[in-house]
């Protein structure tokens, strides 16, 4: 990417060139996501905690391992 930085003094402000493709791109990368926050019920959170320490030991099964289950009972 090539920047060109104009110095204050020459403008009275800062002014930073930048080819328009880059400048559409950085601008979707930076507008605002909004989120809407949800609190967890106290059975999502003792789940969460569960699906945790069922990890923490190993004891799941990949997508690979479901997929190929899943085939052999279709």
């Amino acid at each position: 990417m090539t920047v060109i930085t104009i110095p204050k003094h020459l403008l009275h402000k800062d002014l930073v060139l930048i080819p328009k493709e880059e400048y559409e791109e950085l601008k979707r990368a930076e507008s605002p996501r909004v989120f809407k926050e949800v609190s967890m019920t106290k059975v999502q959170k003792r789940d969460l905690e569960t699906a945790r320490q069922d990890y923490a030991r190993g004891d799941f099964v990949t997508l690979d391992v479901l997929k190929h289950d899943l085939e052999r009972r279709s």
